[in-house]
């Protein structure tokens, strides 16, 4: 098992700042949610329905399905619906306060802090399961994000399925990330988050993105297979991927 790197202090100031500014929102990003906006039934209502879907393309049903992993867990949105699908539920993510939060919502689940570039907190061949929606977009590069995928692969049990999703181009102004970079540059000059995001609607947020050929090679690599994959309607230029470990 390798040895865990930290991440970059900024990448978990970024996390740590949007879990305290809007943490829902920042899991789930709407427009019209923006600014705490969301009900919080309504968001975890949203998680099941998605986790529905997802189980019925998968061919789960309702019951005790061994162990799942929910990458970039956040608030648990996602780990709450799984919770009806699997007997254990782990739930990772960089930033403490979104932990915390996840804790207190669906105290059922395992949430872990996992400030690492790996999974280091599960051994090999640890999970039935592993579902990462609108995760691996926000990762700081592009290699990062395929040794996450390596990682799925790694802690998945032989014949288990992976599904992940991830933007296979960017638009220019995800590529350009112009209220990112002004907000980084804000901070670093000593102004509040709160202003930043409430008045002046910026936040650290940032999206990169993978091609499919990168994906499929990735996957390949590990030692799994890509089953299928499909366009999906989680962002502009998204696609979603089914994997199995051989």
């Amino acid at each position: 098992m390798s040895r865990p790197v930290a991440k970059s202090a900024a990448t978990q100031r970024e996390w740590e700042d949007l879990a305290e500014l809007d943490p829902l929102w920042a899991i789930l990003s709407n427009e019209e949610k923006q600014f705490r906006r969301w009900d919080v039934v309504e968001f975890f209502a949203s998680g099941q329905r998605e986790v529905d879907d997802l189980m019925e393309v998968c061919g789960f049903k309702r019951g005790s399905n061994g162990r799942v992993l929910d990458f970039g867990c956040g608030v648990g949105r996602l780990s709450r619906g799984l919770r009806t699908y699997f007997g254990e539920v782990y739930g990772v993510d960089i930033s403490k306060e979104m932990i915390r939060l996840a804790r207190e919502h669906t105290p059922s689940c395992n949430f872990l802090l996992n400030q690492a570039d790996n999974l280091h907190l599960f051994q090999d061949d640890f999970f039935d399961f592993v579902y990462s929606n609108i995760v691996l977009q926000h990762q700081r590069t592009r290699d990062l994000a395929k040794a996450y995928i390596r990682e799925f692969v790694r802690v998945t049990r032989p014949q288990g399925t992976i599904v992940f999703q991830i933007p296979y181009k960017l638009s220019l102004r995800q590529a350009l990330q112009p209220r990112r970079r002004l907000y980084s540059l804000l901070r670093r000059f000593g102004f509040s988050t709160t202003d930043l995001y409430n008045r002046l609607h910026l936040n650290p947020m940032r999206t990169i993105c993978l091609t499919p050929a990168r994906v499929e090679e990735t996957v390949s690599s590990a030692g799994a297979r890509l089953v299928r994959s499909y366009p999906d309607d989680f962002n502009v230029h998204s696609m979603s991927y089914v994997v199995t470990k051989d």
